[in-house]
């Protein structure tokens, strides 16, 4: 009898250590998540966070005539009003982009001219872009944009 007393203490010790183990981990159920092409070709692909700092994302001339295109995924919801924002260093809005009807997950992406982008400022400047919705109206930097440079990359 003391041995299967002893057996089940250490059974029990033991699966309390896998718990403290497993819930160590830190999950982001349902988080956001973001998508950017440059026409076809993906670019971004990351969960936004609010306390990781949003990549760089640099844009030529040579893509004037591109797209670009997001696709932003809050929790995999249906949501309204989306918009994606491009503000200077001081968070002055410079353009944005709204899309009606409702939108679900990576479905329905949002389209800007890479040329109205590089329209608002000189080459060497650091844009942000932003997007937001009826639902999520504070809404989440997405990536950092440089104008001019040789690629088009996306790096922390």
């Amino acid at each position: 009898m003391k041995n299967k007393s002893r057996l089940s203490r250490a059974d029990a010790l033991l699966g309390l250590a896998l718990c403290f183990v497993l819930f160590s981990f830190v999950v982001t159920p349902g988080a956001h998540s973001v998508q950017v092409f440059l026409d076809s070709k993906l670019v971004m692909d990351r969960y936004v966070n609010e306390k990781t700092d949003a990549p760089k994302l640099t844009l030529d001339a040579a893509e004037n005539h591109s797209q670009l295109i997001v696709k932003y995924s809050e929790c995999g919801r249906t949501v309204t009003g989306r918009k994606i924002t491009i503000k200077d260093s001081d968070n002055k809005v410079l353009k944005e982009w709204t899309f009606s009807g409702s939108a679900t997950g990576f479905k329905e992406p949002m389209t800007c001219p890479v040329k109205d982008i590089l329209a608002l400022k000189k080459k060497g400047t650091t844009l942000k872009l932003f997007y937001a919705s009826n639902d999520f109206p504070g809404g989440q930097q997405i990536a950092y944009l440089l104008l001019g440079g040789n690629a088009t990359t996306a790096s922390n």
